[in-house]
């Protein structure tokens, strides 16, 4: 089967190399978005997807409008048989038309919920003990078309949106070779979303990653690993911007602050053992790394024996 892939980030390259590897799919070509400028140089850098294609030798298109005559003239030149898209952008109807068998989307939600750019992230913020990943026939409408196949994958107490995408890689590639193997064999299942079901899970904005301490322990323990590592979880400490990465909630019944940590107002901290707690709504918070802005994340102890003193140390 000839399959053009689309797609931009490090997750969806992870596709790309399954498929480029597999024996039953020829990639001929890729699609990805334009070049942006990253780094503190601000230097113009190709997408993870970009990157992997030209290893691989395959031709790269990177249109800025998918509804321009000459882009859609461009994929028929490709001849494929099948559109295979992870996290890339939504495709207008005219090229959803271009492929013998339309186009497939992996997605990372168990749908119809959590239709939207950032269904892992909100997932892990919603506190869900599983989630998983989608592959779907692509219609005009964001994360609507009916099922192919779908995984279920758990949510371990300490995965990060970094970790948990890992964790989606290996079951998403089955459901899709088991997606691509029903369109081969005219055995597709085409389940119908219930869309009564539906949920959304919108793009993240940089300003959720500020920590309202006033919050349940467990609902920012949450909140901090999904929005790793994009927005991240943040506050100011000491009249510093810092990062936060959590280990557990404690306080709450999963496990206890040392002897002389007892109850903390909200956003006050207490180091103790080389241990570092934060005060909430309702538990304490326990950070192992701290990040102060435009510097390396270091180990709470390293970043404690900076501060001089202690005493009355608070988020605000």
């Amino acid at each position: 089967m000839k399959i053009v892939f689309m797609g931009t980030p490090e997750f969806a390259a992870c596709f790309l190399k399954h498929l480029k590897e597999s024996d039953f799919a020829e990639v001929v070509g890729v699609v990805t978005q334009p070049d942006r400028p990253a780094g503190r140089g601000r230097v113009l850098t190709p997408p993870p997807v970009k990157s992997l294609a030209l290893e691989y030798g395959l031709p790269v298109l990177q249109p800025v409008d998918l509804k321009a005559p000459e882009f859609e003239e461009e994929l028929r030149a490709f001849g494929a048989d099948l559109f295979v898209v992870v996290a890339y952008s939504i495709l207008p109807k005219n090229i959803l038309g271009v492929a013998k068998f339309g186009a497939v989307n992996v997605h990372g939600s168990m749908l119809p919920k959590y239709r939207g750019a950032a269904p892992v992230q909100r997932a892990i913020a919603d506190g869900l003990p599983a989630t998983g990943v989608t592959v779907f026939r692509l219609d005009e409408k964001m994360d609507h078309g009916p099922i192919l196949a779908q995984r279920v994958i758990p949510i371990d107490h300490q995965d990060t949106t970094a970790s948990l995408l890992e964790k989606m890689v290996v079951p998403g590639c089955d459901a899709l070779d088991d997606a691509i193997n029903q369109l081969v064999t005219g055995t597709e299942k085409d389940l119908t979303q219930d869309h009564a079901q539906a949920s959304g899970a919108p793009k993240l904005k940089k300003e959720e990653g500020l920590i309202d301490f006033n919050l349940p322990a467990r609902v920012i323990h949450n909140r901090i690993r999904a929005f790793n590592p994009w927005p991240g979880g943040y506050g100011k400490l000491g009249g510093r911007m810092v990062y936060l990465r959590v280990t557990d909630v404690v306080g709450v019944g999963e496990c206890k602050a040392p002897a002389g940590v007892g109850a903390l107002t909200v956003g006050a901290v207490a180091f103790k053992d080389k241990r570092f707690f934060v005060g909430t709504g309702e538990g304490l918070l326990e950070v192992i790394e701290i990040q102060a802005e435009g510097k390396k994340p270091m180990p709470v102890a390293d970043f404690m024996r900076g501060i001089q003193n202690h005493e009355g140390l608070a988020f605000c």
